[in-house]
Order: structure tokens, then sequence, then C-alpha cells
């Protein structure tokens, strides 16, 4: 039986059941399927991948648990409600990821795959990466977060900051937790401004599995530069994030007066909100993001 759905790469080397979820979804998304069509039977789809049944069950089963697919006892797997790509707005002023609910929490969940004190890489140690004493060390805090619309992951980032912050680890553990909230709460640092860098980019072997999709899916990255209220870099961060369930955009509004913590960290809307035919908008920016004086000049 043929099925509309992509064939697998045999030669490559990502997991079987990864490719049949990965198929499935880019299926629904191009309109093979619509909210409420049936999905191939197991028995179907096993027969076309010429695959165990247990292969296709992880590859539902994840696609239940993103939201994608439904299962129904004795009846099948069944489209469920997709929204559009939800929308990360990045205000002018200071924004590093778009972190606040109206509940003052984080509009996405958030795992922690790694903290604490790191050999920072170069561009960041140069600035952040200092002793208790002020002295040039080259280490500081590193913390690796993927983060999720839902259950659907769309973001992986990493902040490379002072080693002050990692006692914020505690603070940061629960699943809605607000980098950028805590920072201000916990340690009493108020984000003055952002510098951003918004380039495209496609996942490769180490973001491929974190983003949940495969090597050379395009990606976009948001490099930025907090700085606070004394003009001194405390946060250097990379965002790669999945566009087909998160859309970047850019306001280029400014209020000379600042901004709050909740506005100065971006927004988004909840996860069942589409941002379905908004426009990106993309802030020029300067080729060195480190450089505060060439920032003033944009």
């Amino acid at each position: 039986m043929t099925l509309p759905i992509p064939e697998l790469d045999r030669a490559s080397g990502a997991p079987i059941w990864f490719q049949i979820m990965r198929a499935i979804e880019r299926s629904i998304a191009e309109g093979v399927w619509h909210e409420g069509d049936k999905l191939p039977s197991e028995h179907a789809l096993c027969a076309h991948y010429d695959v165990s049944r247990t292969t296709v069950r992880e590859a539902l089963s994840h696609l239940t648990t993103a939201g994608i697919v439904t299962r129904r006892q004795g009846k099948g797997a069944f489209v469920a409600h997709l929204p559009g790509p939800s929308a990360w707005t990045l205000p002018s002023a200071p924004s590093l990821l778009g972190e606040y609910s109206e509940d003052g929490k984080s509009a996405l969940t958030s795992t922690i795959l790694r903290s604490g004190i790191e050999p920072l890489p170069s561009w960041a140690a140069a600035v952040v990466g200092r002793g208790d004493a002020g002295e040039p060390d080259g280490y500081g805090f590193v913390l690796e977060r993927v983060r999720a619309i839902g259950a659907r992951t769309a973001v992986h980032v990493v902040n490379y900051m002072p080693r002050r912050f990692a006692g914020l680890v505690p603070d940061l553990r629960e699943p809605r937790a607000s980098l950028y909230n805590v920072v201000t709460r916990v340690a009493g640092v108020r984000i003055a401004r952002m510098h951003r860098t918004i380039e495209a980019a496609i996942a490769d072997r180490t973001l491929a599995p974190l983003l949940e999709v495969e090597i050379g899916h395009p990606i976009v990255v948001v490099e930025a530069v907090a700085y606070d209220s004394d003009g001194a870099p405390i946060d250097f961060s990379r965002a790669s994030v999945r566009t087909d369930r998160l859309r970047v955009s850019v306001d280029t509004g400014f209020d000379s007066t600042g901004m709050s913590g909740a506005d100065a960290a971006g927004h988004y809307p909840s996860a069942r909100a589409s941002a379905r035919g908004r426009p990106r908008r993309v802030q020029p920016t300067s080729a060195n993001p480190a450089n505060p004086s060439k920032e003033q000049k944009s």
C-alpha cells in the first residue's frame, strides 16, 4: 500500500521512529491530512515502511505527546487541532527571550540540560569571564535549556553569564520560571538594554535532536547581549528557534523612560494563540554585539 507521505532515508543516522514521526508531521503541515482526519493504521504504516509495530507506535507516541495527533481506543490516530506558530516579539529595547505571560511566569516551559561554572567561549569570556576579585579567568555561569510551547519543543538556548548568577539555579528549576524575572527578583539586577543579531541557520548534529528535527532543517538563530543599568554586559545568549513553531518578530517602538521587567523580556501569546499570517520584521544590528558604542550608533 502506497501512502502519501515521505519515504525513509535508510542511510541516515536518524532513528527510524524519528523519521516516521517527522514524515507524518510534515505531511500534516503540508495539508495531506487536516484536523480531524484519521491517519493510516499502524498496520498500514508498518507495511508502507517495512518496520515493526513497536517502531510505528513510538513515532505515534511522540506525535501524541506533542499534541499533533490524538489516539482513540479501538479507532486509531487522528489529526489534532494545530495552531499556527506562536509569536516571539522582541521589543527594540531590552529583550533576550520573551518570557512573561500574564501571571509573571514564562509562557514557555523549560527543561535545564546543564548548568554550572564552566569555561566560556572566547567571545563571552572576554567580557563576563571574571573571578570573584574581578580578574579575567575565562570562567562563568552556563545555562543550557530547551523550551517548549505546551509539549512542542520550539527553542534551544544557551546563556553565558558572570559566575555570581550560578546561585539562581534553584529558582530556575520550576518549568515555567523566567530567567530575567529571577535575575531581577532574586539578584536585584535590572536589564536596561539589549543588542541582538538575527540570522538564518540550519540544525546541525547537536541541535537537530534537541529541536526534534532532521539535520539540515532551517532554523533562526538569535544571538543577544544584555546590559544592566550601569551598562555592563551580564548575559550573552544564543537561541536556536524552530520557526515552524515559533515566529520571530521585532517591535521597533522605543520608550526612553525604560521598560518594566515583563516588557523587557519580550512577549509570547498563550500556547493556544495562533500567529498565522503575521509578518516577520528583523531589526538591523551591528556586526559586533559586544560593542555597545556601535549599538548606540545604529
